[in-house]
């Protein structure tokens, strides 16, 4: 039997009196790459945010991680339990160099405090190499070796997407939240987005919940997959099901 790393209850948000989640609830195993579905306005999105504590869970609604209650904890603790996310629209400190922004994802591991890194003590030089270290390792996974040094703000779109899947993995997260990895990226681009999901779930151990539309994607890198329409859960299944099931074909093309 898979083990369960997280669980989502009754998950439920309204914003000025629009449900944008009405009682969602799904389990993702370890291990697994679980995406989720639907047109715009489904709610897809909204799920991440509530994961990742941006917004609060209305009511008796609960978010288990390795079978500890995460609901109400502070949205900056998300990272420190091993739960890491990027955005649609990639959210990078522009004016700085791809190696930098890879350290700042290292945050969450600093173990000095203020005075040992006023003097830069050798436990401090310690820390620093290993960050340097672990942000290389990243760099190589994902092949971004000839952007090391060049400025974010320099790079092109589908690099800069690369770029913020490296940060979070930085965090060394157990539990990967991708919002839309394809977003804006040519059909080359994309393919490549599947090769990189696969290295980072089978040789980093890393569970994934993706937010996608491209549905060739999803279908060739997804475990098991879930349709949402208007802020509820339509099916959960594997994506060949999921495709050809009539609630999620009604969601997309109508009656």
């Amino acid at each position: 039997m898979s083990e369960i790393i997280f669980s989502a209850r009754a998950l439920n948000l309204s914003f000025g009196g629009v449900h944008a989640v009405r009682d969602v609830s799904f389990d993702v195993q370890r291990g697994e790459v679980f995406s989720i579905i639907g047109p715009n306005g489904a709610g897809k999105t909204t799920v991440l945010n509530l994961i990742s504590r941006l917004y609060d869970v209305e009511g008796d609604g609960r978010l288990l991680f390795e079978g500890l209650d995460m609901t109400r904890i502070a949205a900056s603790e998300v990272a420190r339990r091993g739960i890491a996310r990027t955005f649609q629209n990639t959210e990078l400190f522009e004016h700085e160099t791809v190696l930098k922004n890879l350290l700042i994802g290292r945050h969450v591991h600093r173990r000095t405090g203020l005075l040992p890194e006023l003097f830069f003590t050798r436990s401090v030089a310690r820390q620093e190499l290993a960050f340097r270290r672990a942000a290389e390792d990243i760099i190589d996974l994902l092949e971004l070796q000839g952007y090391r040094d060049q400025v974010v703000a320099n790079l092109p779109y589908g690099i800069r997407k690369m770029v913020e899947v490296a940060r979070a993995l930085c965090i060394e997260p157990k539990l990967l939240l991708l919002d839309e990895p394809s977003s804006g990226l040519n059909p080359e681009e994309t393919e490549d987005v599947e090769f990189w999901i696969e290295d980072i779930n089978e040789e980093l151990g890393a569970t994934i919940i993706m937010v996608e539309h491209d549905m060739n994607l999803v279908s060739r890198a997804s475990n098991r997959v879930m349709a949402m329409a208007d802020g509820a859960v339509l099916a959960i299944g594997q994506s060949r099901d999921i495709r050809n099931h009539p609630d999620v074909l009604r969601a997309y093309l109508g009656d």
